[in-house]
């Protein structure tokens, strides 16, 4: 039973730093760029990745790095 529940802590926070992790690189990447092609806010990337750990990098990483994002220039 003490196994179980220190495997649920440990994952707990695990869970967490991976969030938190994620959060703090699409953070920065988002206001390096400065200008991301959904005129969205770093802070709103953070959310949406906070949110949505991976999904929401992906999303970030394809809107705003990928070759789908074309050529705004």
């Amino acid at each position: 039973m003490v196994l179980l529940v220190f495997l649920l802590w440990f994952w707990g926070i695990v869970v967490v730093s991976v969030h938190f992790a994620l959060t703090v690189i699409v953070y920065r990447d988002a206001i390096k760029i400065q200008r991301s092609s959904l005129y969205l806010s770093p802070v709103l990337w953070a959310s949406i990745s906070f949110s949505l750990p991976i999904l929401g990098m992906f999303i970030y990483w394809i809107i705003n790095h990928s070759l789908l994002k074309g050529n705004n220039n």
